[in-house]
């Protein structure tokens, strides 16, 4: 009953101390497959979309986060710094400016079953 549960989704400042996204990766992965097991019925994300938003100190782990439950993710950003930073720091696998382009690419990659996180340029 308490598989993948005992992880509390406030734990990057428990130690009062700002560390980035590397702090808050592991609860976003958490979080991501304890809604596909309480929601989905699954044991990971393959095969599934996720789509969000935000690219910034802690919202830059919902693509890696997504990518380590397997899902395909598309994350929007307005601000192409934002976004560049994640995509160099690998946290990102590749981006479009146009949302048919990313729609298409994550459309591809879920026929596959295959893993990638995509980031829109965009509002």
């Amino acid at each position: 009953f308490a598989m993948g549960v005992t992880q509390f989704g406030q734990m990057t400042a428990g130690s009062y101390c700002y560390i980035g996204s590397q702090g808050i990766v592991h609860g976003t992965a958490i979080t991501l497959f304890n809604a596909g097991r309480l929601y989905l019925n699954v044991e990971d994300l393959k095969g599934k979309l996720f789509v969000t938003a935000g690219l910034g100190g802690m919202s830059g782990a919902q693509p890696k986060a997504a990518k380590i439950c397997r899902a395909v993710s598309i994350t929007a950003e307005v601000s192409e710094a934002a976004l560049m930073k994640r995509v160099n720091q690998g946290w990102l696998d590749e981006y479009r400016r146009d949302a048919s382009e990313v729609i298409e690419l994550a459309k591809e990659a879920l026929a596959a079953q295959r893993s990638v996180s995509l980031g829109y340029l965009g509002n």
